[in-house]
């Protein structure tokens, strides 16, 4: 085996600014995002037809918007 010669700052971080998240860390992240998700979803729901009209949403873009608004895509 090897050493490693890189350091990291404590923070997940190589010293390069290069992203050292494990395995288990971007499962931890991934289901963050799905309960975030699933929470925007759900309030969203919760809203009358009017106040998603007052946000310039109908019923059929409440999945995107709750997508748009945890990824970011």
């Amino acid at each position: 085996m090897t050493a490693s010669t890189t350091a990291t700052s404590g923070s997940g971080y190589t010293v390069a600014g290069e992203r050292t998240e494990g395995f288990l860390g971007r499962i931890a992240r991934a289901w963050g995002n799905f309960q975030a998700y699933n929470a925007t979803l759900a309030e969203l729901r919760a809203l009358t037809d009017r106040q998603l009209a007052d946000l310039g949403l109908g019923r059929s873009g409440i999945r995107a918007a709750a997508r748009q608004a945890v990824y970011g895509n």
